[in-house]
């Protein structure tokens, strides 16, 4: 009897810590599937590709809505991948999407891992993987945060870009003369005129404009005022930790901004997002 021939959809995905590790770019993906398909002579229908995205949930990833929406058609009737970490590190989202390929007679094969969902000792591989790559991905999130933790402690920064500085090696901060100048208005401004708006139409009057050239509004004004960052703290899961960087502004007119924002979100109902914070 001869062999079914096999259309296979090829699902590559990479997330920004990952694509500078040898093995996990997008290309080497597709290389190592690619070739997988000619020696089984597989027929490749698509590649579909998620550069840049965590695999922690479905909606965000174009790629794979992409995938989903296509295997509803059947147009395809194998979804290869080379590791199931790949396709998803979230248990209730593994079970989701293979739900829906079952529905369709799709077999998800990993490259990797040689199991494939075409039998039930397949699917309890599958479900077994799924369950370790969502523990992995707990403990590498539970890492990150003990890693931010210990920095935010140690007075290195825990942001990656904020309006005011340059980043100064992978620890620092060092003051941006020009974007400096527009948080110092903001805060001079704002003890002076004691209105948001005010403070936003004089900081368009006078030209100036965010890190990535966004025009100053009420709510970007408030924003800056209530970073702690700039009288020198930085702010790590609601606790504030003695930064290395030089401040911009002494704690003095902080909390004094401080003092004036919450009387006034009080007195308009204004919603908060992060809670105004003085420095004692």
């Amino acid at each position: 009897m001869a062999k079914e021939k096999r259309c296979a959809a090829l699902y590559v995905r990479v997330s920004t810590q990952e694509q500078a590790i040898e093995g996990y770019s997008l290309a080497a993906q597709e290389r190592l599937l690619t070739d997988h398909c000619k020696q089984k002579r597989y027929e490749i229908y698509d590649i579909y590709r998620d550069e840049g995205i965590s695999a922690k949930d479905i909606k965000h990833r174009p790629g794979m809505l992409r995938l989903l929406e296509d295997a509803k058609q059947k147009k395809f009737d194998t979804v290869l991948i080379w590791k199931l970490s790949r396709f998803s590190r979230s248990m209730p989202n593994l079970v989701t999407v293979c739900e829906e390929l079952d529905r369709s007679n799709i077999m998800l094969v990993s490259y990797s891992e040689a199991f494939d969902s075409g039998t039930p000792a397949g699917r309890m591989v599958r479900s077994m993987l799924g369950t370790v790559a969502q523990f992995e991905r707990e403990v590498t999130g539970e890492n990150v945060i003990l890693a931010m933790w210990e920095r935010a402690r140690r007075g290195k920064r825990t942001c990656s870009e904020v309006l005011g500085y340059d980043l100064d090696g992978k620890d620092g901060l060092k003051i941006n003369d020009q974007e400096a100048e527009y948080v110092r208005f903001c805060f001079t401004a704002y003890l002076t005129y004691k209105c948001l708006s005010d403070v936003a139409k004089k900081a368009r009057e006078a030209g100036y404009r965010g890190k990535r050239g966004k025009i100053p509004s009420p709510y970007s004004i408030c924003t800056i005022l209530s970073r702690p960052i700039y009288c020198g703290y930085n702010r790590f899961q609601g606790k504030l930790y003695k930064g290395n960087h030089k401040p911009l502004v002494s704690v003095d007119t902080y909390n004094r901004v401080q003092a004036l924002l919450k009387r006034q979100g009080k007195t308009v109902g204004r919603h908060r997002i992060d809670p105004f914070t003085t420095i004692h």
